[in-house]
Order: C-alpha cells, then structure tokens, then sequence
C-alpha cells in the first residue's frame, strides 16, 4: 500500500486518496458534475492502480496525475480528463 508521494520539490508527503478525489471532483464539477461519490471511487481506483505497480520509491505527483488522467479516460471521463489536465 502506498503511503507517501514525492512533491514537486522533492519533500515527501502523505499519500491521502481524499487529496486525489477533490482534484478530480473539482474537474467534473467544471463540466457540470456533481458526484462526490464517484470522484471517490475514481481516486481509489487511482490507488488501487499505483498499489499494483512495482515502486522501488514513492510515486511522484507527476506521476499520480497521470494515473488520474488513465482512469478517468479508461472510466469513460474523457471531458473530466481535459479538465483535469487543465487544473493541474
């Protein structure tokens, strides 16, 4: 299970999957969306993805929105995933 994220400035982090379901909710709520819950199961998708790769490191941010970007797309959120893309 993963549980820290490397930043952008090379500190370590504590991988939360609430951090990632407020950023996508946030992009779904810019096309018109209003499920949290699904935002939810989307970020723990995420984690459950990140969980089955072989990390030597912790992710990195980078790293975890472009899984986010992956789900999205592969869950049928394609317009979620252009604003995600452009939030991030």
């Amino acid at each position: 299970m993963i549980t820290t994220i490397v930043k952008r400035d090379g500190r370590t982090a504590a991988f939360q999957v609430e951090k990632i379901a407020s950023a996508i909710f946030k992009a779904a709520q810019a096309t018109g969306g209003r499920d949290y819950d699904t935002a939810l199961d989307l970020a723990k998708k995420v984690a459950e993805y990140l969980d089955s790769e072989e990390h030597q490191t912790a992710p990195t941010v980078e790293h975890v929105q472009d899984v986010v970007e992956k789900m999205l797309v592969d869950n049928g959120h394609a317009r979620t995933a252009k604003e995600y893309l452009l939030y991030r």
